[in-house]
């Protein structure tokens, strides 16, 4: 019945964040009067300017997570583009890897993936 999320977050600075994401390899795919559309793989979601100048971005209980092949190479990445990286890869209770960053409008953003294969990194 259903087929995907397509979720769509609000930005003051439009710009800001589309450059963010497209330093980790997303690419704007539809762009039109405050909205940027943005994909990296089966990954899709969109950016927009609030519908309200009332708004608070972001909200502050919005949590926003993006699965990754490989949380090393996301987090090396991020450093050599200069992005704020809050907290490197770490082990997660649940098994997997996280990396968290913080983009442009103040979204905290948590990459999780899988262990880092054994051997030398």
């Amino acid at each position: 019945m259903f087929k995907r999320l397509l979720p769509v977050l609000p930005v003051v600075d439009l710009e800001a964040e589309v450059g963010f994401y497209s330093a980790l390899g997303f690419t704007a795919e539809i762009t039109y009067s405050g909205f940027t559309s943005l994909r990296c793989g089966p990954v899709l979601f969109g950016v927009r300017k609030p519908l309200s100048s009332e708004y608070h971005v972001p909200p502050w209980d919005l949590a926003w997570q993006i699965e990754v092949v490989d949380v090393h190479a996301v987090h090396d990445l991020a450093l050599r583009r200069g992005l704020s990286v809050l907290k490197g890869p770490q082990a997660h209770p649940a098994g997997f890897w996280t990396v968290q960053l913080r983009t442009p409008n103040g979204y905290l953003l948590t990459l999780e993936g899988p262990p880092p294969a054994p051997g030398p990194r």
